[in-house]
């Protein structure tokens, strides 16, 4: 008989064979010294046939041990779809059920598992802050499409030395070294044109190891907000306090000409004319900016295409290019017309034809989106750069709110609004979201 040890272990199979040796030599010095030789034989017969049951039965519980190891195994290998093979398993079956129990959980966590990583890619992937992860050595293990595009014109940065990357960049290489050994935050203008970004460093240990996460979130659009509020709550005051003077101022005027053509006195009469007419012009100056500092929230209603675009007719010319909008979009049509009145104004004192202003609307299940296209002069580089900022204006006689109130419309309706510079003229493009697409 060959002795086998397993992991410095007798085998249950070689603890039994030892066990049935014993028990007949046993027998046999018994039967020998006591009994007779039929009697002997008997006894080994039986030993014989009770050893064989056992080494049959023995063989049954290692095939089913056999499955569950492989079984366990397959777990190992984060195999989680196996299961225990059932035809070899009969006794050990409440072990097996568990085993089947414990891998359909880790099949649950490994998939639930995924569609969080797959959630937390897709949320950084599309977040406009740029994200940089460094490792102990400098070396960027993570970066999203923003951070690519901020510093690196769009390339992987994944493997690079971050302080590579940032030789690009002194502005933000130069921001970092401030922050690093405090982990605070700091306002800096990068890109072209210069944007405004929140940078913040964080150092945390990983595996025991040090590593870093830069994030630079933009803040222009919040910055812009801000400052559109501080305009608007400014020309609030200011409209309050002008009102307060010009009703007056008007109403003297028009009592003073009427007392002036009692009085035959022409010239003091015409006097006071000219002066109620500058409060008139006043009034209607002021109308306008505040008009823009007031704008009330949207009241979102179906619109109404065709009654929209006579409207619009009735006031300026254009060419409708495509066809009105099939699904009901719910959005404020006195504003959405006050918009559309605006673009087309703009578009025919750059000198647009009738003709060569078209308004192009398209609609999808996920966004509204309407293109008003004009074949005036356009706007320059340096003008389309401040053409959103309030009470900008290249026009002699203009008050710098129109495209202005433009932008605020489109902002409250959650859209956004693009001035793109074409070859001959303007395009302006709006685009709304699918929330508009029903009421509420």
């Amino acid at each position: 008989m060959v002795l086998l040890r397993l992991n410095g272990h007798w085998s249950l199979q070689l603890k039994l064979q030892w066990l049935f040796a014993l028990l007949l030599l046993a027998t046999a010095l018994l039967c020998w010294q006591f009994a007779s030789a039929s009697l002997t034989l008997g006894l080994f017969l039986l030993l014989l046939v009770f050893a064989s049951l056992a080494q049959w039965m023995l063989k049954q519980w290692q095939r089913e041990v056999a499955a569950l190891n492989l079984h366990a195994e397959n777990l190992q290998d984060q195999a989680f779809n196996s299961r225990a093979n059932r035809q070899c398993i009969a006794e050990l079956a409440p072990l097996a059920d568990k085993l089947d129990t414990m891998s359909a959980q880790l099949r649950q966590q490994r998939a639930s598992l995924y569609q969080r990583e797959l959630l937390l890619d897709t949320v950084l992937q599309s977040s406009p802050a740029g994200l940089v992860l460094t490792d102990q050595q400098g070396r960027v293990l993570l970066s999203n499409p923003a951070s690519r595009q901020l510093c690196g014109a769009g390339q992987r940065l994944e493997g690079m030395l971050f302080a590579t990357v940032l030789e690009q960049h002194p502005a933000l290489a130069t921001a970092i070294r401030q922050l690093e050994p405090q982990q605070q935050g700091a306002l800096l203008h990068l890109g072209e044109p210069a944007s405004v970004w929140h940078l913040s460093c964080n150092r945390f240990y990983l595996n025991q190891r040090e590593h870093w996460l830069y994030l630079l979130k933009p803040m222009t659009a919040e910055i812009q907000r801000e400052e559109l509020k501080a305009w608007k709550k400014l020309l609030r005051v200011i409209g309050h306090e002008l009102n307060n003077s010009l009703a007056p101022m008007s109403s003297l005027a028009y009592s003073g000409r009427q007392l002036a053509q009692q009085a035959g006195q022409a010239e003091l009469a015409q006097l006071c004319q000219s002066l109620s007419l500058r409060c008139a012009e006043l009034n209607q100056f002021l109308a306008g900016y505040l008009e823009f500092a007031k704008l009330p929230p949207p009241k979102p209603q179906q619109v109404q295409w065709a009654r929209l675009l006579n409207q619009l007719q009735d006031h300026y010319e254009f060419e409708l290019v495509g066809q009105l909008p099939s699904m009901p979009w719910y959005l404020d049509q006195t504003q959405l017309s006050q918009l559309l009145l605006n673009l087309l104004k703009n578009a025919h004192e750059a000198g647009a034809s009738a003709a060569g202003t078209r308004l192009q609307i398209y609609e999808t299940a996920q966004q509204l989106m309407l293109e008003l296209q004009d074949d005036g002069c356009g706007l320059s580089a340096n003008v389309l750069q401040h053409a959103l900022v309030p009470f900008f204006t290249t026009k002699p006689q203009g008050s710098g709110i129109g495209l202005t109130l433009c932008h605020d419309i489109v902002q409250a309706h959650g859209g956004q609004l693009e001035l793109l510079p074409q070859q001959a003229g303007l395009l302006v493009r709006i685009r709304f979201g699918a929330s508009l697409a029903r009421p509420g």
